[in-house]
């Protein structure tokens, strides 16, 4: 009890210490915001996701439901404030992480737990990425909750229903495709451990069905054909349509990178346990890996390479290297400890490397669209001359921003215009704000322009239909 509590606080204190530091993110952490912010305004429904003027088919809401509460009750000011966006998904990174301490526990011992919770909040990616408000610490906490809900299905009827609801609510949070991975893990582990289908199955099935069916009932009664083709035709998002030719091993690049000074133990505890591992353990341990090596392998054939793709997979591997960490501390304790001790603090400076690999400009965008806020009227059209515009989007307060790039957007983009239309596109609306880094970007045809100020680096340049 008191081990499982000092993880959570530990865990809670590791997300929540900065939820409110620093503006939403592009891209998805503010997406995911102007979404729950359209849906706390009451006009636009709750079955899908409506974005930047209109409905937008990606995501199922179940995340954007659970936050809608915060924004509904305690609304964030215009272009503020920032921890509605991510409670929840700090909330489930807590729980996440208590989940890996009791899977491990249940699995092996209770140093395997402690150990297991230490490494995954140590991971690359996990605490930056859990502790914004992105779907990803809802969607693992859900995997790890059908799971260990599994593992006491014999304890309780109550258990494998509970199994079954949690796997339901991942279909509804990242679409059921992905969603099918803890039904994968729970298969493995059966088979391994009993050479036999899990128990239960029926039960864990259908209370999955029952908890998720409806929504794509529903939202295909109300939206159609172009619902269906998206939520239930298209699982994957179309990231599958050249699989051959979009192959490679990045996935498993980003694997070593994450797990970085955490392979230090896990090589020398394999070389000391080797032949040590006691039959009931092989077999969970084989079942581990196969479920984070099939989970992680099919991800090198998407044409979209977004390395935090593999984070579902990393609360096994954490179990994994927790295991061979505990089998060495019963035999070594002083020395583990030690190891341990040096791995995390090295580990820690891993992480935080990671982080700046790719330097976020987030408040780039979110200060110029409170500067818009202030400055561009409700009614106006607004066009960002700049590829990371969500940030501006959620912050401007704006209903619809459109942005601008050479040869305009891929099929469905509706927001991205091509420079040389934005003449035309210009002549249809009423008055246009153009919000750019370099004015010498936009067309010669852009006639009459007005600057309006200037802000970071940033042109605020208008146009009126009636003098273009």
């Amino acid at each position: 009890m008191l081990p499982g509590l000092g993880i959570f606080l530990i865990s809670f204190i590791t997300f929540f210490r900065n939820i409110g530091s620093y503006p939403l993110r592009n891209w998805d952490e503010a997406w995911y915001g102007e979404i729950i912010k359209n849906m706390a305004s009451g006009t636009y429904g709750y079955m899908v996701p409506f974005w930047n003027g209109q409905y937008y088919f990606d995501k199922p809401p179940l995340y954007f439901w659970l936050s809608l509460p915060f924004f509904k009750f305690s609304p964030p000011p215009a272009g503020g404030e920032e921890w509605q966006a991510r409670i929840v998904s700090a909330t489930a990174a807590a729980v996440a992480t208590l989940l890996v301490y009791l899977i491990g526990k249940k699995l092996f011992n209770p140093v395997c737990g402690l150990l297991s919770a230490l490494v995954f909040l140590t991971l690359g990616q996990v605490v930056i990425r859990f502790a914004s408000g992105n779907l990803d610490g809802l969607l693992v906490c859900l995997f790890l909750s059908s799971f260990y809900f599994y593992l006491r299905s014999n304890e309780s009827k109550l258990f494998p229903a509970l199994a079954g609801i949690s796997l339901g609510l991942g279909f509804l949070t990242k679409g059921y495709f992905l969603g099918l991975f803890p039904a994968l893990l729970i298969t493995l582990y059966s088979i391994s451990t009993t050479k036999k289908l899990p128990k239960n199955l029926i039960l864990i099935t259908s209370s999955a069905l029952i908890s998720s069916l409806w929504w794509y009932v529903l939202g295909t009664i109300k939206f159609g054909k172009p619902f269906f083709d998206w939520y239930v035709l298209s699982p994957g998002g179309n990231l599958l349509k050249l699989p051959l030719s979009s192959f490679s091993m990045s996935y498993f690049g980003d694997l070593i990178r994450d797990v970085g000074f955490w392979w230090i133990p896990i090589a020398t505890a394999a070389i000391y346990v080797g032949k040590n591992i006691a039959s009931k353990e092989k077999k969970v341990l084989v079942s581990l890996v196969a479920a984070v090596f099939l989970f992680i392998f099919p991800l090198n054939f998407l044409s979209e390479k977004l390395r935090w793709y593999n984070l579902p997979a990393y609360p096994l591997l954490t179990i994994i290297v927790g295991y061979f960490a505990s089998k060495m501390i019963k035999d070594y304790p002083k020395i583990t400890t030690v190891l341990i001790a040096i791995v995390t603090i090295a580990q820690i400076y891993n992480v935080i490397r990671i982080e700046n690999i790719f330097p976020d400009r987030s408040k780039v965008g979110a200060d110029l669209g409170k500067h818009a806020a202030s400055l561009i009227q409700q009614e106006d059209t607004v066009i960002l001359d700049d590829h990371d515009f969500t940030s501006f989007l959620y912050y401007s307060d704006h209903k619809k921003v459109f942005m601008v790039q050479k040869n305009g957007g891929k099929a469905g983009e509706w927001w991205i215009l091509d420079y040389t239309n934005l003449p035309q596109f210009v002549k249809t609306q009423s008055k246009t704000w153009i919000i750019t880094p370099d004015p010498n970007n936009l067309p010669r045809d852009l006639k009459n322009p007005k600057t309006e100020a200037t802000f970071n680096g940033y042109t605020f340049i208008s146009f009126t239909a009636d003098t273009i």
